[in-house]
């Protein structure tokens, strides 16, 4: 784990079950956007530009988090917050989800992203890497667009995870890999899409990711 935590871009971590993930401070009027959400709490978008900020941040290793725009939901013409220089793209929370899941998106993760919200195929060239180090609540493990779970079924929660979008050409490549998200193993999503989505979970679900420096 700490081999994996190493290439995908993490130094030094601890896992931990019951403390927010460390990320930029929240304003002072608000609650804190890493915070677990209260029972019966739902993700909203009635916040400060500086919330939604701080929110977005806290998806990815400040390596990468410090120098991303932070743009709005909806996609493609959400709002943008803060301009950035990498090539990275901030996502606050998605409205109406029971727990935080705020997203670092780079290029072609940005346009998978933005296609498959829009329902339309996203025709993916090249691997797309993203980051949810929050973690997520899913309402439907196979549609990354439902709103609420189907009928009979429950909320499905996701612990800090990487996303890996990869080519058209490449979606042979996720045919055998486990589709089961309760497992806290690596699984594909969004499997009726020309480019499924492979998740590799770097903490259970529940677990949240605290930096520290040695």
């Amino acid at each position: 784990m700490k081999h994996l935590l190493r290439v995908l871009g993490f130094s030094s971590i601890c896992v931990c079950t019951s403390a927010a993930a460390q990320g930029p401070s929240a304003p002072p009027s608000e609650a804190p956007p890493t915070a677990r959400l209260p029972p019966g709490t739902m993700t909203s978008s009635e916040h400060t530009d500086a919330w939604k900020i701080a929110n977005a941040l806290a998806a990815a290793p400040t390596a990468i988090a410090e120098n991303a725009t932070v743009r709005d939901w909806p996609l493609p013409n959400g709002r943008v917050l803060r301009q950035g220089t990498n090539g990275w793209t901030c996502l606050p929370d998605l409205p109406g989800r029971p727990q935080h899941d705020p997203m670092c998106l780079d290029e072609t993760s940005l346009k998978w992203m933005t296609a498959v919200m829009s329902h339309q195929a996203p025709h993916a060239d090249r691997v797309g890497l993203s980051y949810m180090l929050l973690g997520e609540a899913r309402a439907d493990p196979d549609d990354i667009t439902a709103t609420k779970p189907p009928p009979g079924k429950n909320w499905s929660y996701t612990g800090p995870h990487v996303m890996v979008v990869l080519p058209d050409s490449s979606r042979d490549a996720l045919s055998g890999v486990n589709r089961d998200i309760t497992k806290d193993e690596p699984y594909v999503t969004a499997v009726q899409a020309p480019s499924p989505l492979w998740i590799i979970p770097v903490a259970r679900g529940g677990e949240l990711l605290r930096v520290y420096r040695p």
